[in-house]
């Protein structure tokens, strides 16, 4: 724990990714991950407050819930994995999509 949250955590002051529901997403990228000290993979992306984590065989998408302890790396808790692993492959299909309103403008 850090400083800043031991101090937080006296005055009892949320940090602000708390209060408005939004994660600091560079916070949480570019990180391996860990459960039970073996690699599930490395963070690549935030989709609202789930983590995606990338590995060789597949694309989870675990809740930022699980996340034990953000730091060099991220270690996890438990977590559904096979729900991470249905939204994890809905995330990958759903990131390379690109859609168009009637006028052909590019909407997302």
């Amino acid at each position: 724990m850090s400083i800043s949250d031991k101090i937080s955590s006296f005055f009892r002051i949320k940090p602000k990714e708390k209060e408005s529901g939004n994660l600091q997403a560079h916070s949480y990228i570019g990180k391996f991950v860990k459960q039970n000290n073996l690699d599930l993979g490395e963070s690549i992306g935030v989709d609202g407050r789930r983590i995606i984590i990338k590995n060789p065989q597949n694309i989870l998408s675990i809740p930022v819930e699980a996340v034990l302890k953000n730091a060099e790396t991220l270690v996890v808790g438990d977590f559904n994995r096979d729900e991470s692993l249905q939204l994890g492959k809905e995330w990958g299909e759903r990131k390379d999509v690109m859609k168009f309103d009637e006028k052909g403008m590019l909407i997302q």
